[in-house]
């Protein structure tokens, strides 16, 4: 008897041990980001319309959500790095600490989240997998594509709706597998393939970018929407926390109507969400170790969720991409913000 209490109090012992442990290293990691007073996040410069630079400075999507993660730690928007990182090697660069959250255009499946060991933040949008001709021809359908060759990308969710869509239509599709994004663009324009299927963003890229004399066009068949996220560490679930409720704060604030333009005349709201989110009550933003009136500071620049995806990938950006399905759910989307309490 008093060997088994001696044993279930030894297991308690290691039990609280760890739990130690693992917080210890997230709060380690908090605290790191603030002592070296910057951000770093990794993206995938594949897609410019994620992160450029020009005249010194970062532009696109993922420059302006990590200024958000600056500004909640440091408040400052422009103490953050942007580190390019591939899609084989995001578990490594965060379980290293090389950057502290993947932005890019990351849709990892649940063996890879497991496998990687990596934890999802929130969806950062929905990007549409759809297809690209590499002559234009008058179809009527993608049944007048049947039989075509079909370049996309190895081991990747684009590769997999490809094969379920192919099968469900029967189109007999012969399906060339690329290694990276870089072959996959050489192997679509020395016409080793017909079609090629990414997503929107990126065909829209490699579409602008190859100037020829017989333009490649997208076709207007979706296959997919994929979910975009941004990732943590596993081993950090108070980064993750504090990142995921960074993200949501900007959607909250569209969720709201809480724009660059009007945003002074939320000071006074009486509701208890916007109070938090916008510092009024700082104790939530506290809690979380981040700075209350980072989101007052932050919107009146560089605006809300979708002032963010209108500029960077919607009618404001050079891609004028039609993005209705990353509106908030409220106005139609498949977007979704939580209540700030």
């Amino acid at each position: 008897m008093v060997n088994k209490m001696k044993l279930k109090s030894l297991f308690f012992f290691l039990l609280l041990l760890c739990l130690s442990f693992n917080t210890a290293i997230a709060n380690t990691k908090t605290s790191s980001i603030k002592q070296r007073q910057y951000i770093v996040c990794g993206t995938s410069q594949d897609h410019k319309s994620l992160a450029y630079k020009k005249n010194g400075q970062w532009h696109g999507f993922d420059a302006d959500i990590c200024r958000a993660i600056a500004s909640a730690f440091l408040d400052n928007p422009e103490r953050f790095k942007l580190i390019p990182v591939s899609r084989n090697n995001i578990g490594k660069a965060l379980n290293s600490g090389q950057i502290d959250i993947m932005l890019g255009n990351s849709s990892l499946s649940s063996s890879e989240e497991v496998s990687l060991y990596v934890t999802p933040v929130d969806t950062l949008y929905y990007d549409r997998q759809i297809f690209a001709a590499r002559e234009k021809r008058t179809a009527q359908s993608m049944r007048d594509f049947e039989g075509s060759k079909v370049c996309v990308m190895r081991d990747s969710t684009a590769s997999i709706f490809l094969d379920e869509y192919n099968q469900k239509h029967a189109l007999g599709f012969k399906i060339l597998q690329m290694p990276s994004l870089i072959s996959l663009k050489e192997a679509f324009y020395t016409n080793r393939c017909e079609l090629i299927s990414d997503s929107e963003i990126y065909l829209k890229h490699i579409i602008s970018d190859v100037k020829t004399s017989n333009p490649a066009e997208i076709l207007p068949e979706e296959i997919a929407y994929i979910p975009i996220k941004a990732y943590t560490a596993g081993n950090n679930p108070n980064l993750n926390i504090a990142m995921r409720w960074i993200i949501n704060a900007l959607k909250l604030a569209d969720t709201a109507n809480i724009t660059s333009q009007n945003i002074t005349t939320f000071l006074a709201s009486k509701n208890p969400s916007v109070q938090n989110l916008l510092g009024i009550e700082p104790k939530t933003w506290q809690k979380l170790r981040l700075e209350p009136e980072w989101v007052q500071n932050y919107i009146p620049i560089f605006g809300n969720y979708q002032q963010i995806l209108d500029r960077n990938i919607g009618a404001s950006s050079e891609l004028n991409i039609d993005i209705k399905h990353n509106n908030m759910i409220e106005k139609g989307g498949f977007l979704i913000s939580q209540p700030f309490i």
